[in-house]
């Protein structure tokens, strides 16, 4: 697995800094001993200031929840789509025992973690640089055709939902998906129609509220089925399967840690 998430740089813009002068103090510095490191405030674990990194850099970690039993327990859980097992997404960070065991896991692999001494920890966190979520992309849409020719459609990811730029089309069987160059682009209430140099894709709402999906390459149309990315399957097959975002580090402790 390790082999897989080899660093690259597709598409991902180098991240600005974040000022992490108000919350530095408060963190606790996790590792494996291996070079690894998860800072976060053991009080609010489930805040905005949980962290992953090398010790040189840490990135932000998209928290999806978690809870506390007072000072006894409490648990991170993070997004990562690559990660699942039973039905669930278990990509968490873990405290028990009040504070004498910490861990992290992802999908069936936990692995032991061990507090950073207050002074040390200091000094690292001091020289250290911290960045937003690493990982800037969305997958907007997934189509498939009768013959497995898979359609993904992502673009940048943001915060703020009117931030729609930067679409990309990829297409191909899982596992060796292309990307098309992107000659226009129209994406309105009706649907999407993203004209490449090989095709036009076309995702238009229908009538009755489905997505009608179609690629179009000269004269011949072929119909697309939706192929919905609201479930930890699909999510899986598109980090890991398809191609597009294959070995790319997501700047979850799961990119160290699988």
């Amino acid at each position: 697995m390790l082999t897989l998430l080899v660093a690259l740089t597709l598409s991902q813009p180098k991240p600005a800094p974040i000022d992490a002068t108000s919350f530095r103090d408060k963190l606790l510095v996790l590792t494996d001993g291996q070079g690894h490191y998860i800072a976060l405030d053991p009080a609010a674990p489930t805040g905005e200031t949980t962290f992953t990194g090398d010790g040189k850099v840490f990135a932000k970690v998209v928290v999806g929840g978690g809870g506390r039993n007072g000072e006894a327990s409490w648990n991170v859980s993070m997004w990562d789509p690559r990660v699942r097992n039973g039905g669930n997404s278990p990509a968490s960070i873990d405290m028990k025992d009040s504070g004498k065991l910490y861990s992290v896991t992802c999908a069936r692999k936990t692995t032991a973690l061990s507090a950073v001494p207050k002074d040390d920890a200091k000094k690292l966190l001091e020289g250290a640089t911290f960045v937003p979520p690493l990982w800037t992309r969305y997958p907007e849409k997934l189509l498939r055709d009768d013959a497995g020719v898979y359609y993904l459609v992502d673009r940048f990811r943001s915060a703020d939902p009117s931030d729609r730029r930067d679409f990309r089309v990829f297409a191909g069987p899982k596992g060796k998906m292309k990307q098309l160059p992107l000659k226009d682009v129209v994406d309105d209430a009706q649907g999407m129609i993203l004209s490449t140099k090989n095709g036009n894709l076309r995702l238009i709402t229908g009538t009755d509220g489905k997505l009608e999906g179609k690629w179009i390459q000269g004269k011949v149309t072929t119909p697309l089925v939706e192929v919905p990315l609201d479930n930890y399957d699909t999510g899986r097959m598109v980090y890991m399967d398809l191609g597009p975002y294959s070995g790319q580090r997501l700047g979850t402790p799961c990119d160290d840690f699988m």
